[in-house]
């Protein structure tokens, strides 16, 4: 058994943990979420033994357990992304560990990936603590979430996957929503009855025994509003919206190839053919290393054809949001996003405002932004440019649960054009494609049309 308690944290001057303690059992399945930069990593890498807590203690039992941590960043060189992530995960796993520790290990796994993961993880003997933002991954894998709270910078424990979890933190805060208004609504009530006493002896009334009556009523409400169970006002954290805006019609074609072979070192795409619809939503699908990066540089005419022909119809803007976050150069944001819009500084301001980057961002350099801030900047830029043609390649690597659903709800209400490409499952459903295509081994597009 694995044993953190009471464990407290600090980044320089800012609390990171406060008084956290989680009892890992074994054999257990823990899901640790809460948004990018809540401290799950910093809490691994205690219960790991790589970081000391400020406060606190970390206890095995018995002390000779063998604890194991599998960061984001340990990435075997040389290799494709899905191809060492998958990799590192297996060397990982065979490890004779009683606790094995794991930082978003679903990132660049395909969706075979991914059902490798789940099996192997289901047969583990060890206890098993991960840090994911998948939530068709938690509901399979996991047996109960542990929440860490950013405001609180504390843990809640839910018993279950992500489902679970999801409607259990809905009820509780719902719950504690009702309690703070019934608190409110007595405390307004009694400081009302205490103020129109003030108000009565203000205007005479209150003389001899009848003064003194009035006081002892005042005393009584005084002392029965200090006597109330304190409630404290949920926290309502800050709700990110992703506008984007009407597009402008293009044509009934959006993009077309016809025959196009794309050629990069041994690796050859192709002959393809595709034909893009204005408000088409194409969902592309294939294994690592399929091709479907290749294809959508083919789309965006970033890359040449070895054979065959691309055509763009009239009145297309695309808008693109890479896995690396690559829209904006590096650099400061405003300058990066004055520059790429065509804005006026203050123009590109109001903008950014309007998607979450205010004045404590817009001075930062872009590298210094997390994966979310770098994601509301390239949406902010798609509505500086009048975007009418998405094109996502894997847009929720990295990002976490509240932005991936934020990005939903935009892409649902988007009326344009979108072409993506995505390993989560659950973001795939709910992008409701009209249609899909599928990359075959042969690296040649099957693209069989969906019932709108």
């Amino acid at each position: 058994m694995l044993a953190a308690a009471n464990i407290t944290k600090y980044h320089a001057a800012q609390l990171v943990l406060d008084d956290v303690t989680l009892v890992v059992p074994p054999a257990g399945r823990t899901g640790l979420v809460g948004p990018n930069g809540s401290g799950k990593s910093t809490l691994l890498r205690i219960l790991a033994g790589l970081d000391e807590p400020d406060r606190g203690t970390v206890r095995r039992t018995p002390p000779t357990l063998a604890v194991g941590y599998l960061s984001q960043e340990s990435m075997p060189a040389g290799r494709s992304g899905g191809e060492a992530a998958r990799l590192r995960l297996a060397e990982f796993l065979r490890r004779p560990l009683g606790v094995f520790l794991l930082d978003e290990p679903t990132n660049d796994l395909d969706f075979a990936g991914l059902e490798w993961l789940e099996r192997t993880l289901a047969g583990l003997p060890g206890a098993v603590v991960l840090v994911s933002h998948d939530r068709d991954f938690l509901d399979r894998t996991v047996d109960r979430v542990v929440e860490l709270d950013e405001w609180t910078h504390r843990l809640t424990e839910f018993s279950g996957g992500w489902s679970a979890y999801e409607r259990a933190r809905t009820s509780a805060l719902r719950r504690q929503r009702e309690a703070y208004e019934r608190y409110e609504g007595e405390q307004a009530r009694l400081e009302a009855q205490q103020r129109r006493m003030q108000e009565w002896e203000q205007r005479g009334y209150g003389q001899g025994r009848k003064k003194k009556k009035s006081k002892d009523v005042k005393r009584t409400y005084r002392g029965r509003i200090e006597r109330l169970e304190r409630v404290e006002k949920p926290y309502e954290p800050w709700e990110l919206r992703l506008d984007l805006s009407p597009p402008r019609r293009s044509g009934d074609v959006v993009a077309r190839l016809e025959g196009a072979i794309v050629e990069r070192g041994l690796f050859r795409l192709g002959p393809t053919d595709l034909e893009l619809a204005w408000a088409e939503r194409l969902a592309v699908l294939g294994p690592n290393g399929s091709g479907k990066t290749t294809l959508l540089d083919a789309v965006l005419g970033r890359i040449p054809l070895s054979a065959g022909r691309r055509w763009v119809g009239p009145g297309v803007v695309f808008g693109e949001l890479s896995q690396q976050r690559a829209e904006l150069a590096e650099g400061v944001l405003l300058d990066a996003f004055t520059s790429a819009a065509a804005l006026a500084a203050e123009a590109a301001r109001t903008l950014l405002a309007k998607f979450g980057l205010g004045a404590d961002h817009v001075l930062r350099e872009l590298g210094s932004l997390s994966p979310g801030e770098r994601t509301r900047a390239s949406v902010a830029l798609f509505a500086a440019r009048g975007v009418n043609c998405l094109v996502l390649d894997e847009p929720t690597n990295h990002l976490d649960v509240a932005a991936i659903e934020e990005l939903e709800r935009a892409l649902d209400t988007f009326g344009g054009t979108v072409v993506l490409v995505t390993h989560d499952r659950r973001f795939l459903t709910r992008f409701r494609a009209t249609r899909t295509l599928a990359l075959q081994p042969s690296r040649t597009p099957v693209a069989p049309a969906v019932p709108r």
